[in-house]
């Protein structure tokens, strides 16, 4: 295991991005949104940017790669998606991209996109979910279909439970209090409440996650949560029926 650190970067009003490095002289940014934020904390850290790694075509996820490209013109860009006026290097499903640091092998997760990718650090342990997983939640289904966004979170459901999860957004307390709504009274949620306030009073922010540790009480993710058997067989959902119903429900939330 490599001895990564990972810096969480705050973005426009609730993003994060990530930059990976060991206290050497490169560093590694996923999804940038703020070029200037990141600039600052690359800077203070002496630092040079080595690549950018992108995990779908957003805005939010990417505005901030061409003024880190005018700052450091030697970084490479990793992207499923064109950047205008960009050099990428594309990555799409069973890539790998190599780095100083470490390996990540990318899969393909439509649903929010079409082009959406999962960067997988197996040796590390480190998982780069984008807009695809939220703690205690999930991205919306925008350019693919509900099909889509189920078979995404069950590619990320069968890694290992000890990957370390780091998402797009900060949601974690609208999906709380979604959950709270819908799985009244839940004592495995009351239990990941507690510890959801305490992280927010220590860290203000509730990210990374322990993969393992969501599958109990993420039902989007895992549709055989204790949380959820329950409510399912209640309702004769499937699983796939069950994660249509959780969606919707929650985009009018």
């Amino acid at each position: 295991m490599t001895d990564i650190k990972i810096e969480i970067i705050n973005q426009l009003k609730d993003n994060y991005s990530y930059l990976l490095h060991n206290n050497n002289s490169l560093g590694i940014i996923v999804d940038p949104a703020d070029d200037e934020k990141i600039i600052n904390v690359l800077d203070s850290k002496k630092l040079k940017l080595e690549c950018i790694l992108i995990t779908h075509h957003h805005s939010d996820h990417t505005s901030g790669a061409l003024g880190l490209i005018k700052k450091f013109p030697n970084a490479q860009i990793y992207s499923p998606a064109e950047l205008s006026s960009l050099k990428i290097n594309n990555i799409s499903n069973n890539s790998k991209v190599t780095t100083t640091l470490n390996e990540f092998e990318i899969f393909s997760a439509p649903g929010h996109t079409l082009d959406h990718v999962v960067l997988c650090d197996f040796k590390n342990k480190l998982l780069f979910v984008g807009d695809v997983l939220f703690r205690l939640g999930c991205g919306r289904v925008f350019e693919g279909t509900i099909d889509q966004m189920h078979d995404s979170l069950n590619k990320i459901l069968n890694l290992s439970d000890d990957m370390k999860v780091y998402c797009g957004h900060e949601y974690t307390l609208n999906n709380l209090k979604f959950l709270e709504h819908v799985f009244k009274e839940d004592i495995i949620l009351e239990k990941a409440k507690k510890q959801i306030l305490q992280e927010l009073e220590k860290n203000n922010r509730t990210i990374p996650f322990i993969l393992g540790e969501e599958k109990k009480v993420n039902p989007f993710l895992n549709p055989n949560c204790q949380m959820s058997s329950e409510f399912k067989k209640d309702n004769s959902f499937s699983n796939l029926e069950f994660f249509r119903y959780l969606r919707k429900k929650k985009d009018n939330f």
